[in-house]
């Protein structure tokens, strides 16, 4: 599948989702206005009862009940001029909402039916703010009274009412969320069938060379009876080193591969980091030498017995030191240094190179990345060092950091723990 056909399936994907959500969303409302009317209806209905009931306690039956006033989205007003008990008034609403299934939580009020001011309650929250209480008389039995209801967990209630809303619209945000993830694998999976195209390229090239140049000098073997035993042993000698080519350009895939795996696990002993060190930068010289630049170290730690496996440590060290090789300038200059930090050691690993753009700098730990993605004879190798060197820093409960600049150069900061 192409990144253009990923592309358009994903944008049209997308339009379907956002127009099933902005629908989903407009009927949603549509229903919650409608829960809402019909739930207001239905405590209208119950306090009109609560009403009538209170005038019937009070010998009242000719008085008409007022339309109930709602003064706010969840506060309802209810005229009845009438003297009744805060008792009475909650045995009453209690029994009215508990017959109609009004499974809510409210609070209520006496309040003066002129001036409206809050008498009595059952909680009052925040009435000091609005209003002015004025102290009763000690006998209140010939005081009428209005009352308020006010319904405290109301937009919860009309939420939990509307199952199959609430259902269907989990289910399109699981869909939502789903295709996201299924978006982001394809273009993860994407982005890695790219990169593993790129290594299989970089790996096809460089197995072609040491694979013809053993092509080459065994033919001359087979077909010269004639040739002399230098030349003979010149050819040999020319099998034998690709052939180990061979082997280590297969080793360096199947060893990240191995050390991967959850039950692999690594030989860990007492070393000494500084002769690791120095071993290897002993190795680099004559390359470094050819190339006329130069690879110091300033080894500071005055703590440098590490408990670690010796190969794996030894392969981190110099594959960073061979990048800084690869992508040095003209004259690469390379500094090692070594310090104490935290309880461990601070090993970086400092050049003068072409350094790393900030695309490059979000991916270099990922496997088969290269900076020349596309261009396989720019700068040979898979694409696996850095993967590698992360990996087993990790193995040792350590870490690595980085800093690079274009043009400038980078380095690495490898920090292990004693």
């Amino acid at each position: 599948m192409t990144s253009k056909t990923i592309r358009l399936i994903s944008i049209l994907m997308l339009v379907t989702i956002i127009a099933l959500f902005v629908t989903q969303m407009y009927w949603f409302k549509k229903s919650f206005s409608l829960e809402e009317k019909q739930f207001d209806n239905k405590v209208n209905i119950a306090l009109r009862s609560v009403a009538h009931t209170l005038l019937t306690l009070t010998n009242n039956t000719k008085a008409t009940i007022p339309p109930i006033t709602k003064t706010a989205s969840n506060e309802f007003l209810v005229k009845t001029n009438t003297h009744f008990s805060i008792t009475t008034l909650d045995s009453v609403l209690k029994k009215e909402f508990l017959q109609r299934e009004i499974t809510v939580s409210y609070d209520y009020s006496l309040v003066e039916p002129e001036s409206q001011q809050t008498i009595l309650g059952s909680t009052v929250p925040n009435i000091f703010e609005s209003y002015e209480i004025i102290c009763q008389d000690r006998d209140m039995d010939s005081i009428p009274f209005d009352f308020k209801v006010r319904i405290n967990n109301k937009t919860t209630y009309l939420v939990n009412s509307m199952g199959i809303w609430l259902y269907s619209s989990a289910t399109l945000l699981i869909i939502f969320a789903v295709f996201i993830f299924i978006i982001l694998s394809i273009i993860k999976e994407k982005k890695l069938s790219l990169l593993k195209k790129d290594f299989v390229n970089n790996m096809t090239h460089e197995l072609k060379t040491p694979i013809t140049n053993i092509s080459v000098a065994s033919d001359a073997i087979r077909k010269r009876d004639d040739m002399d035993y230098e030349k003979m042993k010149k050819y040999a000698e020319i099998i034998y080193k690709e052939n180990l080519r061979l082997h280590t350009l297969v080793d360096t895939v199947l060893q990240i591969s191995t050390i991967e795996k959850r039950g692999e696990s690594l030989t860990f002993k007492e070393i000494n980091i500084h002769t690791i060190i120095k071993d290897i930068i002993e190795s680099f010289q004559p390359i470094i030498q050819q190339k006329k630049g130069y690879l110091h170290y300033n080894l500071d730690a005055s703590s440098f017995l590490l408990k670690a496996d010796e190969t794996h440590l030894t392969n981190v060290i110099y594959n960073l030191i061979d990048n800084a090789i690869k992508y040095s300038k003209v004259h690469p200059e390379i500094t090692l240094t070594t310090k104490n930090h935290k309880n461990g050691i601070l090993i970086e690993v400092k050049d003068n190179g072409i350094g790393m753009s900030k695309e490059t700098q979000q991916r270099i730990f990922e496997k088969f990345f290269r900076a020349e993605t596309g261009n396989v004879h720019n700068t040979k190798g898979y694409g696996l060092g850095l993967s590698y060197v992360k990996i087993i820093i990790e193995k040792h409960l350590g870490n690595i950091t980085f800093n690079s600049t274009q043009n400038i150069g980078s380095s690495f900061q490898i920090y292990l723990p004693s």
